[in-house]
């Protein structure tokens, strides 16, 4: 394999990894990992011979443009740890409040950022952005996600029975959503608060 031939294929394959990658941060996908093991197979064999072929070049010319294939591989690499960093740092980032309800799951930190998933187990789509909390009331700096959520405002109640007798009498936090004019929309998705943070 040409010089060229390996920056090509460890470029291609290295801004492949980088925008799959970016891309599971945002919406799920169940053959992304497939992607990962080929694309990461492919990119690190090139990197590691193209390290080894770079440094016996070098000893011959002792010329810094030896290391082409080392530099390019090491931005790339530099360039996919700095995406799984700033998302990996969000998620696991302190939790102030956290509510669920079929498949839609709300989180916010405690840094004033939320991360709303919602759909289906396999694909669900990923929100990020900023909210403000003041005593029960949260609000978010977008109007819509996905369906499901169709409001930037919601409020924290504690409500007796919300699914019926079932529940037996327990009483529980859970996030509404308020219209424009701030009067609950109790048509819509009821969020139950199952991790709750607040002092």
């Amino acid at each position: 394999m040409t010089e060229k031939t390996k920056i090509f294929t460890l470029t291609i394959c290295g801004i492949l990894f980088a925008y799959i990658l970016y891309n599971s941060y945002h919406s799920d996908n169940l053959f992304q990992i497939f992607f990962y093991i080929i694309l990461g197979g492919i990119g690190l064999y090139i990197l590691f011979n193209g390290i080894f072929s770079d440094i016996e070049k070098y000893k011959k010319t002792k010329e810094l443009e030896s290391f082409y294939v080392t530099l390019i591989g090491t931005f790339l690499v530099i360039l996919n740890f700095g995406i799984f960093s700033y998302y990996e740092i969000k998620l696991n980032s302190p939790t102030l409040l956290k509510a669920e309800n079929h498949g839609v799951y709300a989180y916010f930190k405690k840094n004033g950022e939320y991360i709303i998933k919602s759909g289906s187990w396999a694909s669900k789509k990923h929100f990020y952005g900023n909210y403000t909390i003041k005593d029960s009331i949260i609000i978010v700096d977008r109007n819509y996600f996905d369906d499901v959520l169709v409001t930037n405002k919601f409020v924290i109640r504690k409500i007796k029975n919300a699914f019926g007798e079932d529940d037996k009498g327990k009483i529980k936090n859970y996030l509404l959503e308020l219209d424009k004019n701030g009067k609950e929309i109790n048509n819509n998705y009821l969020f139950e608060i199952v991790e709750d943070n607040r002092k």
